[in-house]
């Protein structure tokens, strides 16, 4: 009976060991935020200094792509799969899919959502795909997104709402006191973010004496007050001595609204083009991963990355398992995040996108340059992100040409994928 006893107390001491190692994982994915948004993209004229110090002391992604607008985004980014296996229609998120959610719930994390949910109108959801805690806008009705006026839904009941309240600060708030409460991880919190959707309107911080400024004046005090968010997220885990094992992700679920002109990237006007399926500015997001564990900073990576990357990301950071019965699409980077030596990126990235509705689908494949849509056009993504002009394929260089031949062999696999559909088994 005392070796069974010694053996069992032994076998908890490595599990609780095991549980330390592991990193407690942020993953927070503003709303209508673009690539050029984030000033260490080269973007003008935002501000965003908490999140250039992450990616001074992480990795910043230059070639991360969501879909153009958000609903097709959240059911990628929570699935890890292509939209043509389990997109339905606009505002839904398909009741019997598997989501990163349960993915770290599962391998023992207490997991939690806030922010904007839009997948559904049904309090019991977030626990069903997988979060034991959640606060959230737009569970149940659409109301002002900015002030709480009673309709933001924290853990099954309504909050009552206070005069001058922001929304963004009182789901972000929330946040912090689940992190505070599960101090001892390892935790999962993903925050899909209310900013920074139109209206562009005025944020806490905005200078109240100020006259009133253009939709790009605005977004960028919306932009400038999401990074003061994530400088208060950092803060708190500092305080709590939880910085150096806990991964941060910060992205944007599509490009930025349409009515935000003025923004550059470098020599390149970057108009806001949400929607958009046929530029870098509808699809093309900011993608910045902070993890002091992994012993990795200072990178800027062109690997091209896909949504469906988190899902099994998250999985590898956490000792999870994959969903049984499905096809899962992404590919991990989790070795990226550790200098794994052996770790490959992904050499393609693919987007099947059906609009709000699930009509026909725009199909296309992009590698760290080139971009070929399924119709045959193909565009340097480098030298024109507005995809002004295709290539001409008399001129084309041989680089151009074997970045056809290429992603014409991955438009042909997928769409063979896409033809025999996908089953239910798990």
């Amino acid at each position: 009976m005392n070796c069974l006893f010694l053996f069992a107390f032994l076998l908890s001491l490595t599990l609780l060991g095991q549980a330390a190692e592991r990193p407690n994982v942020i993953l927070m994915m503003a709303d209508d935020l673009g690539y050029e948004t984030l000033s260490a993209n080269g973007g003008t004229p935002y501000k965003t200094p908490h999140l250039d110090k992450l990616a001074a002391n992480g990795l910043r992604f230059t070639n991360c792509v969501a879909q153009p607008v958000c609903t097709p985004t959240r059911v990628k980014i929570m699935t890890g799969r292509y939209n043509f296996r389990n997109y339905k229609t606009f505002g839904i998120l398909d009741p019997r899919e598997k989501t990163f959610g349960h993915v770290m719930r599962d391998a023992g994390y207490k997991t939690c959502i806030v922010g904007k949910w839009q997948l559904g109108r049904d309090r019991k959801l977030p626990g069903h795909f997988g979060f034991d805690e959640y606060c959230l806008w737009w569970l149940e009705n659409k109301s002002s997104r900015y002030g709480n006026v009673g309709e933001l839904i924290q853990n099954g009941k309504v909050l009552p709402g206070g005069k001058g309240e922001y929304g963004p600060d009182v789901v972000s708030a929330f946040m912090l006191d689940f992190i505070s409460r599960n101090k001892e991880g390892p935790f999962f919190c993903y925050y899909p973010m209310i900013l920074t959707h139109s209206p562009f309107v005025a944020t806490p911080d905005t200078d109240k004496d100020a006259p009133k400024g253009s939709s790009l004046d605005r977004m960028v005090d919306m932009v400038a007050y999401t990074d003061k968010i994530v400088g208060q997220v950092v803060a708190h885990l500092d305080k709590l001595g939880l910085r150096e094992n806990t991964v941060i992700l910060y992205t944007g679920d599509n490009g930025t609204g349409r009515g935000v002109v003025g923004a550059k990237v470098g020599k390149h006007d970057w108009p806001g083009a949400k929607g958009s399926n046929m530029s870098e500015m509808g699809m093309r997001v900011p993608l910045v991963v902070n993890c002091p564990a992994g012993g990795v900073s200072g990178k800027v990576l062109d690997d091209p990355i896909d949504f469906s990357d988190m899902l099994p990301t998250f999985a590898e950071l956490g000792g999870g398992k994959l969903p049984k019965g499905v096809t899962i699409d992404g590919h991990s980077f989790a070795g990226r995040l550790t200098g794994r030596k052996d770790y490959k990126p992904r050499e393609w990235a693919y987007v099947s996108y059906y609009g709000k509705g699930r009509g026909t689908a725009t199909h296309f494949a992009r590698d760290v340059r080139y971009k070929l849509y399924e119709g045959g056009y193909l565009y340097d993504f480098h030298k024109d992100p507005a995809h002004a002009k295709p290539i001409d394929s008399a001129t084309a260089d041989s680089a151009a040409r074997a970045a056809r031949t290429k992603l014409a062999a991955v438009l042909k696999q997928m769409k063979s994928q896409f033809a025999e559909g996908d089953k239910y088994t798990g």
